[in-house]
């Protein structure tokens, strides 16, 4: 068949390609045997007939898996998926084409470039595909727990997908932690085994896998063989926890990727519907994490005193609120701090000096106390809440910090009480203040030249 008469009629970027079948049945050499203006141009001058496809473009395993199924078995294949090396989206399409011998199939790839990703391309998938991410994205979308909707979500990706197990896995740059967000399983022994098998290490060596690609699928044993060769330590954690099979897609926020959803050991003979349907997936899962990630940041940082990094007034009225609406209500202690002195140091040596002074009381008050149960409510004050202590840890600790603070020439007027969760909250307050401003005043009476003027 004359292949350049074929390609030169198409009004978009063409080729024709022949795909080697070897006598395992497995995908042998891809060559481009003939390609129209269109596409000699989108890919330069290193472009020549007969040419190994991997010459012209890097190696990738879920295009060449394509290239065999059109060509060699035969099935119209279409895909739209991110080009990383181009900064864009291909909608690609193969066509399989005549042909006479039984070790050589051959098939048509036309492709055009998208810069942004488009919902009508990215919704072209079969009725199956989108049935299944409608039922997952009701249950994603539900007003309660995000994570429990997740993991709803991952069922019916699963269940259709015919996987074992899928996973939602965050990465913390920040705390250099990989974070399991949500597991589905049918119970295999994958993930029960050890939730901490994925180090921070391990996934951050995805990224690099996936490369210029969107996904890493893992079909069969070679495909695992290649997988070992460049990245042997995921190789050996996916064989150690019985993975044979997986499709893996980076969730993203813009273009950083804050984590990954995968399946395993899921139906290979639906490879290309199944790799469809995590992609797809992969967008709303991306979106509403990171809407969650984003929210909960801010929800954070609004309960964060900004100088010293210790929380705020409005996280101790939660802290009170959870001991308040506590059945039993729990033993706890309170502390009342004030930061003696602080108002003559910012008089003499300027505000800089006075925030030195908080920032070194906060990080004193760490030493002994757990971070989460110290609170900054404003200027020279500080408020510990602690009920996971014993009273006799609580009083050790009082005078540990007493003495901590003399010993880094601060001085702290203190006033406490210690409630076996028969006290209300408000008056173990309300005492603790007293003391600590008894305290506050014999201190002054001490040293009058600290006095506030």
């Amino acid at each position: 068949m004359d292949y350049q008469s074929f390609v030169d009629t198409v009004d978009m970027p063409c080729c024709v390609m022949s795909v080697q079948k070897t006598p395992e049945d497995t995908c042998g050499e891809i060559r481009i045997i003939a390609a129209n203006r269109r596409y000699r141009k989108t890919m330069g001058p290193a472009y020549h007939d007969g040419m190994l496809y991997s010459e012209l473009v890097p190696q990738d395993n879920k295009f060449e898996d394509y290239c065999y199924r059109a060509a060699i078995l035969r099935q119209r294949m279409h895909a739209y998926v991110e080009t990383k090396a181009l900064g864009c989206w291909t909608d690609q399409t193969l066509i399989p084409l005549a042909s006479d011998r039984e070790d050589m199939g051959y098939c048509q790839f036309v492709f055009e470039f998208t810069q942004q990703a488009e919902a009508g391309r990215m919704a072209s998938v079969s009725i199956d595909v989108a049935a299944t991410v409608i039922e997952a994205c009701i249950k994603l979308m539900r007003t309660d727990d995000i994570r429990e909707n997740a993991r709803d979500a991952l069922k019916v990706m699963a269940e259709n997908a015919g996987a074992k197990a899928a996973r939602i896995m965050l990465v913390d740059h920040e705390n250099k932690k990989a974070v399991t967000f949500c597991n589905y399983t049918t119970g295999d022994i994958w993930i029960r085994r050890d939730p901490d098998v994925i180090s921070y290490e391990l996934i951050r060596s995805w990224e690099s896998m996936i490369g210029l690609s969107n996904a890493v699928i893992i079909k069969n044993e070679q495909d695992m063989e290649a997988l070992a060769e460049r990245n042997p330590a995921w190789a050996k954690s996916m064989r150690d926890n019985f993975v044979k099979s997986l499709v893996l897609i980076p969730l993203r926020r813009e273009k950083a990727v804050v984590g990954y959803l995968y399946v395993v050991n899921f139906d290979v003979s639906r490879s290309v519907e199944v790799k469809e349907l995590v992609e797809l997936m992969s967008f709303f899962l991306g979106s509403e994490i990171s809407i969650h990630l984003l929210m909960q940041k801010l929800e954070e940082l609004s309960q964060v005193d900004v100088l010293t990094g210790m929380k705020n007034r409005r996280a101790m009225k939660q802290r009170i609120r959870e001991i308040t609406e506590a059945d039993p209500a729990p033993p706890y202690g309170v502390i009342n701090i004030d930061l003696n002195g602080l108002k003559v140091v910012n008089d003499r040596d300027g505000h800089e000096a006075g925030d030195r002074l908080l920032i070194q009381a906060g990080e004193l008050l760490e030493k002994v106390f757990y971070r989460d149960d110290i609170f900054r409510t404003g200027g020279d004050e500080f408020i510990v809440i602690t009920n996971r202590i014993s009273q006799e840890t609580f009083e050790r600790k009082k005078l540990r910090l007493k003495e901590a603070a003399e010993k880094n020439g601060l001085s702290f007027a203190m006033g406490s009480f210690w409630s076996d969760g028969k006290t209300a909250i408000k008056p173990a307050f309300r005492m603790a203040d007293e003391m600590m401003y008894a305290d506050k005043k014999a201190f002054y009476e001490k040293n009058p030249e600290l006095r506030r003027r």
